[in-house]
């Protein structure tokens, strides 16, 4: 017998105010529609959502965890919020989500959950999320969201806090790939999880940089950390970290001790946390979270 799996369903729309449509020169403007969408779409990519339509101002999109589908949401709107307005002309941005299950044959009838998170998407700027995706989040991540008076469904409604930190346990637990996913990529395959960031070394992209530097891959600003701190590179069989910094790297691995890599290398197994420059010390803030398999 068939498990039945859920899916998150995320409907994210854009949309104007102030000029008429007819008034305003999408072209003249540099298409900030176009460019806010498109940037949504990236974001879905980096947490595995799947694009499930896309029409002129709005997205659905599909994602396998809770967990995942808040977390670009709110990358979502941090990333458009820093996009310039047109003159006379707001963008705002409204997300709702959903949690449905997955059909599993061809003859079981549609759910309801895309109308649910259109409706959820009520909100200028905001992210509304139903009941049962906010019990079905991380415990961290559940602490930004609170009770929807005004909600528009005749299901309990919360929402979510996108502009305040997210707590840094949040990425010290989860991965985003479903429980019951049966395959990864080609082996070896690195996930590399920070912030609101999903990083991949892989047969295609097997190099990742870590730093200072604006150019490096993974940036992170902090006195302690070189400006080219680190590399992790895909190898044939192996995920290797390769420190080159002042400071050095700390590995924690979820199953064994701490230790400390400096202007040397080693091979990553498992899962752990990373710190750039500084020992674990019972503090998770800023720490990379990695997954190899």
């Amino acid at each position: 017998m068939n498990k039945t799996r859920s899916k998150y369903l995320v409907h994210a729309v854009i949309l104007r105010t102030g000029l008429a449509s007819a008034e305003f020169d999408d072209a003249k403007a540099g298409h900030p529609l176009e460019r806010r969408l498109n940037r949504l779409e990236r974001i879905a990519a980096t947490y595995r959502g799947r694009i499930d339509e896309r029409t002129q101002n709005a997205l659905v999109m599909t994602f396998d965890t809770a967990d995942a589908a808040l977390l670009g949401a709110c990358e979502m709107q941090h990333r458009c919020a820093v996009l310039p307005q047109v003159a006379k002309q707001r963008l705002a941005l409204r997300i709702g989500i959903h949690q449905g299950l997955i059909r599993q044959r061809s003859r079981d009838g549609d759910d309801n959950t895309r109308e649910v998170a259109v409706r959820l998407a009520v909100s200028d700027d905001g992210i509304v999320a139903s009941e049962l995706v906010v019990k079905s989040l991380n415990p961290d991540l559940r602490k930004l969201t609170r009770p929807f008076e005004d909600t528009p469904v005749e299901i309990a409604a919360y929402k979510v806090d996108w502009r305040r930190e997210i707590p840094s346990a949040a990425f010290g637990g989860e991965s985003f790939w479903p429980a019951n996913m049966t395959s990864h990529p080609a082996e070896p395959y690195l996930l590399l999880h920070h912030g609101l960031k999903t990083i991949e070394a892989t047969q295609e992209n097997p190099l990742v940089t870590v730093g200072r530097d604006p150019a490096c891959d993974l940036v992170i600003v902090d006195v302690f950390i070189s400006r080219n701190h680190c590399m992790i590179e895909r190898q044939s069989k192996y995920i290797v970290l390769t420190d080159t910094s002042t400071n050095g790297t700390s590995v924690l691995p979820d199953t064994g001790e701490e230790f400390l890599v400096k202007n040397s290398f080693v091979v990553l197994k498992g899962k752990g946390l990373l710190f750039f420059g500084r020992p674990f010390k019972g503090e998770r803030r800023g720490a990379v979270r990695f997954e190899v398999y």
